[in-house]
Parts: structure tokens; C-alpha cells; sequence
């Protein structure tokens, strides 16, 4: 039997010191790489947490493995590595998928309807080097279920291009891109933001009022003065309240008063709950733009210049309005029914609102 003796513990202290030291240098290094694990010979998946995807919207991430995105126009973005990349994707309402699109490399927008499982996006393979992509909600009632990405074995995510703002819009159908081919992608609202080249995300729903507690179009009775604090839209009755302090946009741009006054809603009303909701946006975003966008067709116009003009005289000097009188012609073929601009429309009117923002907000 052999006996080491104290001489002999006492030198093998320092190398178990050094074992030491590598083991958590080595679990540091680990900790702080993307999340990348072998998934077969071809294969390696990124987890949603990997810190090289870029989250714009409103999204769920108490789960570590599913994050959620709610609202039209909730998106991500990253970039990678190697020649291919799959969705890896849950079920927003099983067995149901949700509609979803795609660019690689600042390519075409590609829809995915329904989209769940895993869902290849370089069915013809990329030229090696690196990439991007960025994956868009369609409509008002898609939720992109995201669990992540499946890269070529050795591939991994790098940081996407950097945008230096960030801007929300808040609105209805026609913030959503309503009755427009591509919904999201295709409104005034996401053309918009990519001029401005800012992260953007439409805070926006169908039908919806701004005057809380009336039933718009058939609606639940909560409007966006309230919803719009919310994580999720109205479809989910008790959405949690949204974290308004995780990152506050450089710019809300708001857009409501179509639906309140087709509603009949009494005009006081709707300028004292505009009076409101810009109180409250700007407790939760002490040095963020407002901006009052004044509705097509003279909807709310005048109610809603009177509630940014009660905000400006109580100090506000971030606020601003902007009016959209002959933005858009119903005979040059901007609607698509005398309400909600056409394809046509929604171009014309992103490039009149990027000039006014530019102006107005010195970007």
C-alpha cells in the first residue's frame, strides 16, 4: 500500500489550486457564449435566450426555452454564421401555427402561414460566411411561439447590425396594415420605421378605441388607453400588466380617434381619455417623443390637437402633433374602401410621416 506523506499533500496543493482556477475560468467562458448545444452530425440549436437575438415587441420571456411574442409586427433579429437556418417553433393556439415572416439577408419578406415544428428557411443552402434574419408577426392574432434556431453544426450567432432608436406606433387596423396583401410589413407604420432605420413595433388592434370601457366594433370594452399597458392584446383577458420600464422607446407615435368617432363617442369624452393616456405614457417614459398623430379624414382632429395642446400647457415639451390633411386621395387610389389605405397608400403616407418625424424630432 502506498502512504503519501505532508510533503507530499503539500505539493499536490498548488496544482489542485490551478485544476481550480481552470475549471472556473473554463465555466465563465461557457456561461457568457451563445447558447449552442449539438442537436445530431448536422445540426446545432440555439436556445431563444441567446444574447446575439435581438427582441423588438411586446414579448413573454418568463419561459427560458419558449419565448412569446404578442401584437402584429413583433419581430427579432440576429445574425449567424455557416449556411443555413431552421425556426424551431411551438403552437400559439394547438394545434393552430401562426402566421410568420421571414427575410435572410435583408431579402424578401417570406410568409410562413401557419407556421409550427421546425421551419427551414434556406431550403437552398446559403454561400458559407455570415448572415442575417429577422422574423416578423403577420396579424393582430399571431404569436410567434419561438424556441429557436437550428444552425449548421459549428455555426453560431454573432451580433446583428445595431439600430440606435427605437420606435412604437400605437393605433388601429390602420396601424395594423389592415386589408393591406402583407398586413404588418406592408403599413405605414413598419415602412416607417425601417426609413427611419429604428427598431420598430405596432402597438395596434382592429377595431379598437382609444375610450376605455365601450364595446368598438363588437370588441371586449377595453381600449387602448388601457390596453396598451397590457403584454397582450385583447384576445387574452387577463394579460399581465406590460413591464413599461424594461426599455422606453426614443418615440410613441399614436394614432387613434377613427373608431371612437365612428362610434359616436361624445368628443369630450375622448379628448379628456386622450388627456389621460398621454399622462400615463409619459410617467412611464419620462423623456420619450409623444407624438399625436391627427387621423386621416379629420376623424377626432380637432379633440385630439385640444388634448396635446392640455398636455403642452401643463409642461409637457416632448409632445408633439402632426395633421395628415391630404396625405391621401381616394381618387389617385390610396384606399382600399374610403377608410384604410391601400398598399399604395400606406407607402405614401410612411414617406409624408418620415419627413415630418425627421423634422419635428430632429432625427
Amino acid at each position: 500500500m502506498n502512504i503519501r506523506t505532508s510533503s507530499d499533500l503539500q505539493a499536490s496543493f498548488p496544482r489542485a489550486r490551478l485544476l481550480l482556477v481552470f475549471l472556473l475560468l473554463s465555466a465563465t467562458v461557457f456561461l457568457a457564449a451563445p447558447s449552442i448545444h449539438r442537436v445530431n452530425a448536422d445540426m446545432a440549436a440555439v436556445g431563444p435566450d441567446d444574447p446575439h437575438i435581438r427582441y423588438v415587441g411586446r414579448w413573454d420571456t418568463s419561459a427560458p426555452d419558449t419565448y412569446r411574442g404578442y401584437w402584429a409586427g413583433t419581430s427579432f433579429t440576429t445574425a449567424f454564421t455557416g449556411s443555413s437556418v431552421r425556426l424551431r417553433l411551438g403552437y400559439a393556439a394547438p394545434p393552430a401555427g401562426s402566421d410568420l415572416y421571414a427575410s435572410v439577408d435583408g431579402g424578401p419578406f417570406h410568409l410562413y402561414k401557419n407556421a409550427s415544428g421546425i421551419v427551414n428557411l434556406t431550403p437552398e443552402r446559403l454561400a458559407s460566411g455570415e448572415h442575417t434574419l429577422t422574423v416578423v408577426t403577420r396579424n393582430i392574432r399571431d404569436v410567434a411561439v419561438f424556441k429557436g434556431l437550428l444552425l449548421d453544426e459549428g455555426a453560431q450567432t454573432i451580433p446583428p447590425p445595431e439600430r440606435k432608436r427605437r420606435i412604437e406606433f400605437v393605433g388601429d387596423s390602420i396601424t395594423v396594415g389592415y386589408k393591406t396583401p402583407n398586413v404588418s410589413i406592408e403599413s405605414y407604420a413598419w415602412l416607417t420605421g425601417e426609413q427611419l432605420n429604428a427598431d420598430h413595433t405596432q402597438i395596434a388592434y382592429t377595431g379598437i378605441c382609444l375610450v376605455d370601457g365601450v364595446s368598438c366594433n363588437g370588441l371586449p370594452p377595453s381600449g387602448m388607453s388601457e390596453q396598451y399597458f397590457k403584454l397582450q392584446p385583447l384576445d387574452y383577458a387577463d394579460s399581465p400588466e406590460w413591464e413599461t420600464n424594461k426599455e422606453a422607446p426614443d418615440a410613441v407615435v399614436i394614432n387613434l380617434g377613427t373608431n371612437d368617432a365612428r362610434a359616436d363617442i361624445d368628443g369630450k369624452t375622448f379628448r379628456d381619455a386622450y388627456v389621460r393616456f398621454l399622462e400615463r405614457l409619459r410617467q412611464a417614459y419620462p423623456d420619450t417623443e409623444l407624438v399625436v398623430l391627427l387621423p386621416l379624414n379629420g376623424y377626432m382632429n380637432e379633440e385630439s390637437r385640444e388634448a396635446g395642446e392640455i398636455r403642452q400647457s401643463e409642461g409637457d415639451t416632448k409632445l408633439h402633433m402632426i395633421a395628415t390633411d391630404g396625405w391621401l386621395s381616394e381618387l389617385d387610389g390610396d384606399y382600399t374602401d374610403k377608410l384604410h389605405p391601400s398598399a399604395q397608400g400606406n407607402v405614401k403616407m410612411a414617406n409624408r410621416l418620415t419627413e415630418e418625424l425627421r423634422k419635428t424630432l430632429g432625427w
